[in-house]
């Protein structure tokens, strides 16, 4: 979505909301790692500014747990602890002024790994993909194996 717009407020936006669950995916992970470790990171870095923001959103006593605080499971940054979101929000220009706390990880720096890790997984793609028009259902594979035969290859029955 972020290719899609110029926009710089919406690409704000939608970088914040994917590092959000990135930074939620930690906590559970942290959580249920007692239930089930291992849980596979994910392909792409989230932002350094927002991925160990904790959000306090509770209307009562501030739990505190592996999940909000000492250091987050997948980068080992240390979790920010945002006791009052709305302050924090509005101190911070709706989000835009914050800057990478508690992690050596900076929005290049990021940037950098990014363009990497999807040539390599766009490399992976490539060879496990066949060239060609590809099916996205079964009934669209059954099509076109009835359809007219590519050149040199014979129709399959």
């Amino acid at each position: 979505m972020l290719q899609f717009t110029d926009d710089p407020y919406v690409k704000e936006t939608l970088n914040f909301l994917m590092t959000r669950e990135v930074a939620h995916f930690q906590m559970f992970e942290a959580a249920l790692d007692s239930i089930q470790p291992n849980f596979p990171p994910g392909v792409l870095q989230s932002d350094p500014r927002y991925s160990n923001l904790y959000f306090n959103m509770s209307n009562g006593a501030a739990v505190r747990g592996p999940w909000n605080q000492g250091e987050s499971s997948q980068f080992g940054e240390t979790w920010q602890y945002i006791d009052d979101p709305v302050a924090y929000v509005l101190e911070t220009n709706g989000l835009l002024d914050v800057a990478p706390t508690g992690t050596p990880r900076t929005p290049e720096g990021v940037a950098e790994i990014d363009k990497g890790m999807s040539k390599e997984r766009g490399m992976e793609i490539d060879a496990a993909v066949p060239i060609g028009e590809q099916a996205w259902s079964q009934q669209e594979k059954d099509k076109q194996a009835t359809d007219e035969p590519a050149k040199g290859k014979k129709k399959r029955k």
